[in-house]
């Protein structure tokens, strides 16, 4: 604590002296320099941030699975966001203003002296945590408006596509419904996509509006992406937090697994597209935290970041001290402000709050192929098809097609609504090191929705092809309707092939064939240079 102190009188001396700062914790950032074009900034204190203390006397709060919610915890939610909305615009604990927060922090409205670089939540490690605060905060002024202090966030359990009377992966009707037992219901937001209401399933690979596919074709579908982007593709930290992010430097450069695919998907597929923003509320995030399910999708998130440390080995948190001690600001149930290091928030039990076990059927080695279990300790039941190779191909063809797949340039690249397939030069693996594919310098009208599947040896594939074993990753991009990013701004995008070569039996080949399709967008998706790396 007392060198984080030092850490921040430092840059706040070099600030001072109007020396650039390049490469440092972020500190906490100063609601006054907000600039937003959608007026998204909060409200300016007059006070400074306190620092935020551990509430040891909180009791603790189970977050539950919002499918098991009973009459009596429903009516104790309505009421505190009928509460929240019913506050005035310029209190810091509004809904309104809560959703302002979200935009100005995930908007990069926040400015510092001496940086050429704005804030950037998404794309990047601060995903995670940063929407572990706001959550925190969020929660604790719900339940400060009810003076309940056990008062917890469901978690919209759309990862869990097991069947029965009560199903994860559809949304609640107690979220649908614009009445609930003769009243207006607060959880309701009118801007939502039809196919994303009850009874149909949440589409996990959607590009957004309606798939039109079969339960049990979604099922199988959704089971297949998330065993790819929480199992066989993070399969380091930095392929599931993103890129690393200092002061000082541009952010946004490239998000984990998670946040493309399924959590800017469930963004997109749940968002209205035939509002006047396409995909309000939930798939822009200018105005996402408008809707109260927003808050239910992100508690799951938070969830399946504490599934994924529970896997072991590599499946750690960044120790990296910049990341562990920036600092970010968030008005508490009492208004007050109060800053919050990333290194505070990485244990939810010192927060007061763990998640209600419920199956995790996407982790069973089935939905990806894999005849052993790859975690332990885990709950893998339900069900959950074993997944097959769709390339006709035999290992005796994959000379030929490597042959025949060109090698990219090292700028200029388009995919559009045809599939591209080319080849990468893999390194010779060194140890344990695991190997990644990243895709440099992409470029997309940022204003506007965008996804790609990718898939190993199989130039065949669809953008419903994520059932076939050969899919290995997505990138998916929620937009901002009226954020432009800075003139030259481009995103990476990395995957991990390690376990997948070896689920498709393709380890020994010097170079790996790619595919992308374009899904649910017609951009014409920039990208530069596409190697391989290797990495602890």
């Amino acid at each position: 604590m007392k060198f984080t102190c030092v850490l921040l009188v430092v840059l706040a001396v070099l600030l001072a002296l109007n020396l650039r700062v390049d490469g440092a914790p972020f500190p906490p950032p100063q609601f006054r320099l907000c600039q937003s074009a959608d007026r998204c900034c909060p409200p300016v204190s007059q006070k400074p941030p306190v620092p935020f203390q551990f509430q040891t006397g909180l009791p603790w709060r189970t977050r539950i699975a919002a499918q098991f919610a009973d009459a009596k915890y429903i009516a104790k939610y309505q009421r505190a966001y009928q509460l929240m909305k019913a506050l005035p615009n310029s209190d810091p604990r509004s809904l309104y203003a809560q959703a302002r927060m979200h935009c100005a922090y995930c908007g990069a409205a926040f400015y510092y002296p001496r940086s050429d670089y704005s804030l950037e939540i998404h794309d990047g490690w601060f995903f995670f945590p940063w929407h572990r605060m706001f959550l925190y905060f969020h929660e604790r002024i719900l339940a400060s408006l009810i003076g309940d202090p056990t008062f917890a966030l469901p978690f919209w359990n759309w990862d869990n596509q097991s069947q029965g009377a009560t199903q994860g992966n559809v949304m609640p009707r107690y979220y649908s419904e614009r009445r609930w037992s003769n009243k207006s219901n607060p959880l309701y937001d009118p801007n939502r996509n039809r196919c994303a209401l009850p009874p149909h399933l949440i589409d996990l690979n959607s590009g957004g509006g309606c798939s039109g596919m079969p339960d049990d074709y979604l099922r199988t579908e959704n089971n297949r992406l998330m065993y790819n982007q929480m199992v066989s593709g993070p399969t380091t930290p930095s392929l599931f937090f993103g890129s690393t992010y200092r002061f000082g430097w541009s952010g946004g450069m490239g998000g984990g697994t998670l946040e493309g695919a399924p959590h800017g998907t469930v963004h997109i597929f749940t968002g209205n597209p035939y509002s006047r923003n396409p995909y309000d509320d939930m798939g822009n995030l200018n105005v996402a935290a408008l809707d109260p399910l927003f808050y239910a999708h992100h508690a799951n998130i938070d969830r399946l970041w504490e599934v994924w440390k529970g896997m072991g080995g590599r499946h750690k948190d960044i120790s990296d001290p910049d990341y562990l001690k920036s600092q970010f600001v968030f008005y508490d149930e009492n208004k007050r402000l109060v800053s919050v290091s990333v290194g505070q928030v990485l244990n939810a039990g010192n927060l007061r709050y763990g998640y209600q076990k419920v199956p995790n059927p996407w982790m069973n080695p089935k939905a990806g192929g894999m005849s052993t279990a790859s975690v332990d300790g885990m709950d893998m039941s339900g069900q959950s098809v074993e997944a097959t190779q769709c390339s006709a191909l035999a290992n005796s063809d994959v000379p030929a097609l490597i042959k025949s797949s060109p090698l990219l340039k090292k700028s200029g690249n388009i995919l559009f609504t045809t599939p591209l397939t080319f080849r990468v030069r893999r390194l010779a693996p060194t140890g344990n090191r695991q190997e990644i594919l990243e895709i440099n310098n992409i470029e997309i009208d940022w204003t506007k929705k965008a996804k790609i599947n990718a898939f190993l040896f199989y130039p065949g594939a669809s953008g419903s092809s994520i059932d076939c074993m050969e899919f290995f990753g997505t990138f998916a991009h929620i937009p901002a309707s009226n954020h432009k990013k800075k003139l030259g701004y481009s995103r990476s995008w990395r995957l991990g092939l390690t376990t997948k070569l070896a689920q498709l039996g393709k380890s020994g080949f010097s170079q790996v064939v790619v595919t992308l399709v374009q899904v649910g967008s017609n951009q014409h998706i920039k990208f530069g240079a596409t190697k391989i790396k290797l990495e602890k």
